[in-house]
Parts: C-alpha cells; sequence; structure tokens
C-alpha cells in the first residue's frame, strides 16, 4: 500500500508564521545529534522539506556547505531572505519536492528532515536517502511537539477550538485519508529499514515553553489544517474563540509546557 498524497500547497501561507512561532530545536539535541551522526565542519548536510530553515540555521556553521530544499516557493523566500540578511552564503536553497529532487549519489553526510517524513512518499524517499548518502553516513528524522500535546485545561481547549473551527472551514480534506492507518501499520524506522538503514536510535530531548494567546494563535496559523490560507475569512473569528477558550483556563494569559523534541537517526551502512 503506498503513501497517501498530501497536497503538495499544504503550507501555503505559513511560512512567516513558520518562522516566528515554531518553537526552535533544543541546543542538547542539535549537539546530540552531530556527535552521534560524526558529521565535522568538512561534511555536507542535506535538509529536506526545510520549511523557513529552522534545521539548516540552526546547524549551519557545523557544515561545510547545506542544501535546504523544499516544495513550498513561499517557505524557500522566507528562508533566503533570511540568509541574505544574516550574510549567510553556505546554505543553497532550492524549491523541490524530495520526490522530484536530483542530486548526485554519495554527496552527504547528514539528512535531515524535520517533522516532514510521513507527509511523503517514505519508500520512494528513503531509497533516494540511501543513494544520497555517503556510506557509513546518517539520516536524522526530528521531530517537535505542538502545544496542545498534554492534558492541560488549556491544551484540551487549544485542542477542541483548532477541530471545531477545522470542520467550520472544511479543512478536513487537508490531511489525506488512511493517513493514520499507513504510520501505525508502517512506522517510519520500518520504511528505512526496508530500504537497508540500520537503526542508530531514538533519542529524546524535552523543552520547557511559555505561550501566550497570540504565540498560540501565531503557532496555529504555521500549521496545514487551520492555516490563515485554509480559515480565510473565518480566521478573526477563530483569533477570537481560541483567545477566549486558552485565557478561560488560564487568566494570567501564560500558558506553560514541556515540550516534547526527538530524533531518529538511521545510518546507511558502510
Amino acid at each position: 500500500m503506498n503513501d497517501p498524497q498530501f497536497r503538495s500547497d499544504l503550507y501555503r501561507g505559513t511560512a512567516n508564521y513558520y518562522d516566528r512561532f515554531r518553537v526552535p530545536y533544543p541546543q542538547d539535541l542539535l549537539d546530540d545529534l552531530t556527535d552521534r551522526s560524526g558529521t565535522s565542519g568538512e561534511d555536507s548536510l542535506l535538509d529536506l522539506a526545510c520549511g523557513p530553515g529552522l534545521i539548516s540555521f540552526a546547524l549551519h556553521d557545523r557544515f561545510r556547505d547545506v542544501w535546504a530544499v523544499d516544495q513550498e516557493p513561499g517557505m524557500i523566500d522566507v528562508a533566503r531572505n533570511k540568509a541574505a540578511a544574516a550574510g549567510i552564503n553556505t546554505i543553497r536553497f532550492m524549491t523541490s519536492s524530495t520526490e522530484d529532487l536530483s542530486v548526485p549519489e554519495n554527496s552527504f553526510d547528514l539528512i535531515a528532515i524535520g517533522n516532514a517524513f510521513h507527509r511523503m512518499q517514505r519508500e520512494t524517499v528513503a531509497a533516494r536517502l540511501m543513494r544520497w548518502l555517503r556510506p557509513g553516513r546518517c539520516v536524522a528524522l526530528l521531530w517537535g511537539g505542538t502545544p496542545w500535546d498534554g492534558q492541560a485545561p488549556w491544551q484540551r481547549a487549544m485542542s477542541e477550538t483548532m477541530e471545531r473551527w477545522r470542520a467550520r472551514a472544511q479543512a478536513h480534506d487537508r490531511i489525506p485519508p488512511r493517513y493514520d492507518e499507513n504510520r501505525k501499520r508502517r512506522p517510519d524506522l520500518d520504511i528505512l529499514r526496508d530500504a537497508g538503514f540500520e537503526p542508530a536510535g531514538s533519542h529524546q530531548f524535552p523543552a520547557t515553553w511559555e505561550w501566550t494567546p497570540d504565540t498560540l494563535i501565531g503557532f496555529a496559523y504555521s500549521t496545514a489544517v487551520v492555516s490563515h490560507d485554509a480559515l480565510g475569512d473565518l480566521a478573526s473569528g477563530f483569533e477570537e474563540d481560541l483567545r477566549h477558550a486558552v485565557r478561560a483556563c488560564e487568566p494570567s494569559g501564560v500558558m506553560r509546557q514541556s515540550i516534547e523534541f526527538a530524533y531518529e537517526l538511521a545510518r546507511r551502512p558502510a
């Protein structure tokens, strides 16, 4: 059974929200990843489905060169403008899906995919990763939690509010049918293992974060399911509803969370 096909414009209009309101990967996760993957300043990094470059910018000074690739032009525009403003010239930005990307074999020492492997045609992509990596080098699947992960009253209120407005916007088609079924049936690491990779561990790094109603709205607009584009004219109503819902649970307007970050590492056999 093939993976379901996600829309290619799923994150249209989210790039600035993604850049401003997504929580950065913890420094200890980044340090651990580069240590375990054995990378050095002379190596090359491929950041797939890079978004506005959260991984590329966090790691660019640890690599000789970085390719940052995303199929959404808006994401690449934001990332390229950030690099220009910061005077960073070691990141090469490209607009392409991973499935259509042309990469010479044995080109990279680390391939990173942040919160995105599940949206790809995983078997096809895993086979490509195997060819693109140099022997003995690694692919890392990075993950970060969402504000509504948890059972705090404000988290339940946010989840319920998002689902209510997703239904009003008739945005349920933004997640393909069979998506959950496919991932449960064949987890990501099984896909990589079947492609010939050797699993090299899963590593967790919790981080403490404080949210406000406005930053929760910004995060929601960085998602595929209730992006500003998906909500359209309903956006102002959603904002008012979400502010009211979370403040009813936390009148101070400050919501504290321990967010789970993690990465799964797999190695191409030497």
